[in-house]
């Protein structure tokens, strides 16, 4: 194969002495080789200074030249570098100022041996030596909770056109509920929830993130919502992630990407109510027959995983409105008072004095009084019944139009700040 080559080669310098004006184009369509071999090898020939049956042979891919051997003293002297200039410059050194010095080190000098110029060499020889250690990315499975007592919940959008409500259990994988509409706000979101839990029963603990259709009250300032205070009256903990962490909600993130890439996207519906039917199809195919590779699911459906599922409790037939309370014992609310001397908490308004305009106000709640104590400079300065509160226990549907005109209520607050 090489006489063959050696062949070609001397044909393309015939051609190039006999037709010095074809260009490299017209070269490669004589030789019947690629434009790129003609160059390399034109080039070659115009290099060469003399014509030696040598010019025509290939030439080795092995580097002509061998890279200097580091001798161990240099080695030591880096890593003692690296060691000794952190008390120098209280820092640890970089690879550029290990270099500067090291080529100062007389005893170095001395011995002629070989000094590396290049701060890469410096890194490679630093991390073989301890100095720069290996970060390792280790993987920690999020605990699981026991089946169905955790749950996640979430909107996902499709095509800006039709928003889906998302829940799963955390323990299960098990895909809990979809539901459509063309956008939630705060009302239908709480309804959803409602809905969600009338058809699957209650959990002991419900996690999603910091959506303001979740979250939203009057004041916006951590007062509860009517979404946090109907799940505490009917018994579910609510757990709110932390800003920006969505992370703390893994399962319904990746089912809320699922549904997407692998149900709504290929279906394309053209309105919530056919995406409803497809979300419910294909919640029965997720939860019985599509493989979950989950470390609970172990590569099976999750109602496979998990054919024996706990007794959960129902909604209540009756709820006491006011059970809210005990979880917000304490709590503090900041409040500046107005040049009326009134103060908002909520949709309700307190008369603290015009003596005290311009103050800044911090209301505490007692939930066993059932009170606010007004707080300035430290001092009590005056206590309030709270307002709106029930008495007495109510049934669950009167309770729920309740806490439905509330969260509609928001949202016409909300669309009068920023309309659109």
């Amino acid at each position: 194969m090489e006489a063959l080559w050696e062949f070609e080669r001397l044909k393309l310098f015939q051609f190039v002495r006999d037709h010095p004006e074809w260009s490299s184009s017209r070269l490669a369509e004589a030789v019947g080789h690629s434009l790129s071999w003609v160059k390399k090898w034109r080039q070659r020939f115009q290099r060469a200074k003399y014509l030696s049956l040598e010019l025509f042979q290939s030439q080795s891919r092995a580097p002509k030249t061998h890279s200097k051997q580091l001798l161990p003293v240099v080695r030591n002297a880096i890593l003692s570098l690296r060691d000794q200039l952190k008390d120098v410059y209280k820092r640890t050194v970089g690879s550029k100022t290990i270099l500067y010095h090291l080529h100062r080190d007389s005893l170095l000098q001395q011995q002629a041996a070989f000094i590396p110029h290049s701060a890469s060499t410096i890194w490679r020889i630093l991390k073989e030596g301890g100095r720069i250690p290996t970060r390792i990315h280790e993987h920690h499975p999020v605990e699981r909770p026991a089946p169905m007592e955790h749950w996640e919940m979430d909107f996902g959008q499709l095509a800006d056109q039709i928003e889906f409500f998302t829940v799963v259990d955390r323990g299960t994988s098990i895909l809990v509920d979809t539901q459509t509409d063309y956008h939630f706000n705060a009302e239908t979101a709480l309804l959803a929830v409602a809905k969600l839990f009338l058809f699957n029963d209650l959990p002991q603990k419900l996690r999603f993130d910091r959506d303001s259709r979740f979250l939203s009250s009057w004041a916006m300032d951590g007062y509860p919502s009517p979404l946090l205070r109907f799940l505490l009256c009917i018994g579910v903990e609510p757990d709110p992630t932390p800003p920006r962490r969505p992370d703390l909600k893994p399962f319904v993130e990746r089912s809320v990407r699922t549904l997407k890439y692998e149900c709504l996207w290929e279906a394309h519906p053209e309105n919530p109510a056919k995406a409803e039917d497809i979300l419910r199809e294909y919640r029965y195919f997720y939860n019985h027959q599509r493989a979950n590779q989950s470390s609970a699911c172990q590569n099976r459906p999750p109602y496979e995983a998990f054919p024996n599922l706990p007794h959960r409790r129902s909604l209540p037939e009756a709820v006491n409105p006011d059970a809210w309370l005990d979880h917000y014992h304490r709590l503090l609310f900041k409040r500046r008072v107005g040049s009326n001397g009134m103060v908002s908490i909520d949709r309700n308004s307190y008369y603290i004095g015009t003596a005290y305009a311009g103050e800044p106000i911090i209301f505490q709640l007692d939930a066993h009084l059932h009170q606010f104590m007004a707080i300035h400079r430290s001092q009590v300065i005056k206590q309030f019944d709270i307002q709106g509160l029930y008495g007495e226990p109510i049934a669950f549907g009167q309770y729920l139009k309740l806490m439905l005109e509330e969260a509609r209520s928001i949202d016409r607050q909300q669309a009068l700040k920023s309309p659109r």
